[in-house]
């Protein structure tokens, strides 16, 4: 035995006007949070594929380096 059909004719109740201002106030603000989500995390237009300058080299070799300058680790002392 089949269910029982539902006639197309049925009444539906039409919605409030509350429920459906509430909806759409809903969808609009998914939308402007979205929108300003993109906005806020894109990319700024500097970067991209270019290759980074790089103003000063990585490691400056030891000969270059001033005569007074002062040795990266100090002398042991001893204590008494």
């Amino acid at each position: 035995m089949s269910p029982p059909r539902r006639r197309r004719d049925a009444y539906k109740p039409p919605r409030s006007r509350s429920e459906v201002m509430t909806a759409a106030a809903a969808v609009v603000a998914v939308l402007v949070v979205t929108v300003a989500l993109i906005w806020f995390l894109q990319p700024d237009g500097k970067s991209g594929s270019q290759q980074p300058s790089i103003s000063t080299p990585l490691s400056v070799p030891e000969a270059t380096l001033p005569a007074d300058s002062t040795p990266a680790v100090p002398p042991p002392t001893s204590t008494p």
